[in-house]
């Protein structure tokens, strides 16, 4: 089954840079925001990692008069554990991930975005009646945040209650404010897929390639689509499309193999299949892979 794709905020500077990157720059950000963090360069603190670092600042940090007397701007002390906990969530350590959301809970201020992170993180974990119970208390706290329903909705979606995911989508599709709505209208497509109603799937994709043309998890759905029906020329280019910007997604290289053995190119078939496996031998799709090259003779 496609994996509809999910929203986490102030995950920008992270997906731009990517993981070590952002370790670095965080701490960076943490001196800055927090202030009076030059001690971390004393009593053996270099030897910690900067995540470490960065963590210690914000434990030591309360928001204390500078040393003119003057009350600094209160710290945002939710926000700065729930980015480092993002960190950790983006980086395969969900358990990590949770230990810092929960120091994130017991401050004061907006708390939504934590309840997010984690109720991403115990869906990781397959700890559905957690993840449902943090989605819920993110939409408690903020219920207009369209990346809370996207998120919430695909959760949904995993679970097969499709009727509740398009309640919780079509809410997020309908915010104009919405900055990333190709995910919710991809994962629309996904519920009314699920509900059979193939017609309004195809609504939700074109809805999503509106937003945002390429877009490759909505080009690899209707791919699929596509080879459902047989329509394998389609197929093929969508999933060249899709595969041009996403050369090692898995999915995409596991579906093109099966147009492309339709197609009567077993040759490009097997290729597919073994790119698949390279990429992620262990995933869903990569075990498929392997599959089908037994099966028709592939190494």
């Amino acid at each position: 089954m496609i994996q509809g794709p999910r929203s986490m905020e102030n995950l920008d500077i992270l997906l731009r840079y990517g993981l070590p990157r952002f370790f670095s720059f965080f701490f960076f950000l943490a001196m800055v925001v927090l202030g009076g963090g030059c001690g971390l360069f004393q009593g053996g603190a270099s030897s910690l990692t900067p995540a470490q670092q960065a963590a210690m600042v914000a434990r030591r940090n309360g928001g204390e008069p500078d040393r003119y007397g003057l009350h600094s701007s209160p710290v945002d002390k939710v926000g700065i554990y729930t980015a480092l906990a993002t960190a950790y969530l983006q980086g395969g350590h969900p358990r990590q991930c949770i230990r810092e959301l929960r120091i994130a809970l017991r401050q004061h201020g907006n708390r939504a975005p934590a309840y997010n992170v984690l109720g991403l993180a115990y869906e990781s974990l397959a700890k559905q009646g957690l993840a449902e119970s943090a989605f819920r208390h993110a939409l408690a706290d903020n219920p207009g945040n369209p990346q809370i329903r996207n998120n919430y909705g695909a959760f949904l979606l995993q679970q097969k209650n499709y009727p509740a995911a398009v309640r919780e989508l079509r809410k997020a599709t309908a915010d104009p404010l919405y900055a990333t709505p190709q995910f919710a209208w991809t994962n629309l497509a996904l519920a009314y897929r699920g509900m059979k109603k193939e017609e309004e799937a195809l609504g939700a994709l074109q809805r999503a390639l509106y937003f945002q043309p390429g877009y490759p998890p909505a080009l690899i759905l209707w791919a699929e689509m596509e080879y459902r029906h047989g329509d394998l020329a389609s197929a093929h280019g969508h999933l060249q499309e899709a595969l041009a910007q996403e050369p090692g997604d898995p999915q995409a290289l596991l579906l093109a193999g099966k147009v492309a053995f339709g197609l009567g190119k077993h040759h490009e078939a097997k290729a597919y299949w073994q790119r698949c496996v390279m990429a992620a031998p262990y995933s869903q799709s990569g075990k498929a892979a392997q599959k089908l090259l037994l099966e028709h003779g592939g190494t």
